[in-house]
């Protein structure tokens, strides 16, 4: 046990750290940093630990273990979810803007719009997030730069420029669908760990969920996998 929790705690450590490299750092990476530490420390000092102490500790991960498979295989589930050309209505939902530039996650759901507009020529999309205070401009105005320098003409984008969380994100692109009578039948382009907070929210706006995702980096996915399963655990439970 000892050897298995100082091998999991290390690699899992390793991989939480990675994104500092390139300045990524959120409560993904403070939750996942804490908990690999901790990890350590258990494997370091187990033939020292009370053996209470020790059924606690492997309660507590079997019971996060409880709530983290469904919602992972959920998340699983729904990224990808439905995909098909015919969809009239679809929602980008927004990323880190780094000054006035895409950071890679917002240019990698641009560029899998991108795909699905050119594949449907009838469709429009909502471009749908807001400017935060360390951020040049509007992460909406942001993909549609972005997606106007790829060749999409911009009558079929539509700027959603005041959410500031994914609940506003689906909320105000509703309103939007309702105002300009589109379809609400609705593809949502975002990251794979996104999919399934999206779709929670389309049901609870009462839109058809579709999904088309964009993959995340290796090195960077378990601290935004871990983010995401705090978000979804939230929305949820609280």
């Amino acid at each position: 046990m000892k050897f298995i929790l100082l091998s999991i705690g290390i690699v899992l450590l390793i991989w939480y750290l990675a994104p500092l490299v390139s300045n990524i750092f959120n409560v993904g990476n403070i939750v996942g940093i804490i908990s690999s530490v901790t990890l350590i420390l258990v494997g370091c000092f187990y033939g020292k630990i009370p053996n209470f102490l020790k059924n606690v500790f492997l309660v507590l991960i079997a019971l996060a273990l409880i709530v983290i498979i469904p919602l992972s295989f959920n998340m699983a589930r729904y990224a990808n979810y439905k995909t098909q050309n015919g969809v009239k209505t679809v929602i980008v939902l927004g990323c880190k803007v780094n000054g006035t530039n895409p950071s890679k996650y917002l240019y990698d759901r641009c560029s899998k719009a991108y795909e699905y507009l050119n594949e449907n020529k009838d469709s429009v999309a909502i471009l749908s997030g807001g400017q935060g205070p360390d951020e040049g401009i509007s992460e909406a105005l942001c993909m549609k730069n972005v997606l106007t320098e790829m060749g999409v003409d911009e009558n079929r984008l539509i700027l959603e420029d005041k959410s500031t969380n994914t609940n506003e994100n689906i909320e105000f692109s509703k309103v939007i669908i309702e105002n300009k009578n589109l379809s609400k039948d609705v593809l949502v382009v975002t990251n794979e760990f996104h999919e399934y907070r999206a779709k929670l929210l389309c049901d609870k706006y009462e839109l058809n969920f579709h999904s088309k995702c964009s993959y995340s980096s290796f090195y960077t996915f378990l601290t935004f996998y871990t983010r995401e399963l705090m978000g979804l655990f939230k929305q949820i439970f609280l």
